[in-house]
C-alpha cells in the first residue's frame, strides 16, 4: 500500500544490521540516520526531510524504505515512489480523467511521509517536468511535509539543475546523509 517494491518488503534497520550493511567508511552517514530516527515523530511534525546522497549501491534505498516502516509503525501514511515512475504516473494520468490525476497529486501532497527514490532520475530539460517536481517539493515545504530523498547526484547537481527555490528549501529543512564506497549489490 505504500509502494514499497517486492525486493525491499523485508528490509529493516535490524535486517541491515544483521546482514553487515554499515561500512565503516559512511560512518558519518549512518550518525546523520541514527539522529533523524531517534527524532522520527518530531522531524515528521515539524516537516524535516532527509536527503540520502551517494553512488548507486550504497544502500540508501535499502535505509530510507527502513525509515518509512519506522513511520508507518507509529501509524504514519507513508508512499514510496520512484523519480521515473512519479512522472510516468502523473504523465500518463494528465492525459486522462482530471479527477484521477488531481487525486493522484493530491496524495503526493498531503501523504504525512513521501520518499522519492531516485530523484534526478527524472530529469529532463522538459519545463513539465520541472515545474511539477518544484510544485511538488515546494507545496510539502509549505505544509510541513517531509520528503526522504535519495539520489546518485551531487549537491552541485541539483544546484545546477533545480532552481534556487528547490535548492535553497531542501538545504534549509533536510538533513543531508553522504553515502561513499563500492556498490553492494
Amino acid at each position: 500500500a505504500a509502494g514499497i517494491p517486492k525486493r525491499y518488503y523485508d528490509m529493516s534497520f535490524t535486517w541491515l544490521k544483521e546482514n553487515g550493511n554499515f561500512p565503516k567508511e559512511n560512518k558519518e552517514a549512518y550518525r546523520i540516520v541514527s539522529e533523524y530516527r531517534q527524532n522520527l515523530e518530531q522531524n515528521l511534525s515539524t516537516g524535516k526531510g532527509l536527503i540520502l546522497r551517494g553512488p548507486a549501491g550504497t544502500g540508501k534505498t535499502s535505509i530510507a524504505v527502513s525509515i518509512l516502516k519506522q513511520a508507518m509503525a507509529l501509524g504514519k501514511g507513508c508512499l514510496m515512489i520512484s523519480m521515473p515512475n512519479l512522472l510516468d504516473a502523473m504523465l500518463t494520468l494528465s492525459k486522462g480523467d482530471n479527477v484521477a490525476y488531481l487525486r493522484y497529486e493530491q496524495k503526493l501532497r498531503n501523504i504525512p511521509l513521501l520518499l522519492l527514490d531516485d530523484f534526478g532520475a527524472e530529469y529532463s530539460k522538459s519545463d513539465w517536468v520541472s515545474s511539477k517536481v518544484e510544485s511538488i517539493i515546494i507545496d510539502r515545504y509549505n505544509r510541513m511535509k517531509p520528503i526522504i530523498l535519495t539520489t546518485n547526484y551531487s549537491d552541485t547537481w541539483t544546484e545546477e539543475n533545480y532552481s534556487q527555490r528547490i535548492y535553497d528549501r531542501l538545504r534549509g529543512e533536510y538533513e543531508e546523509a553522504i553515502f561513499n564506497g563500492e556498490s553492494h549489490r
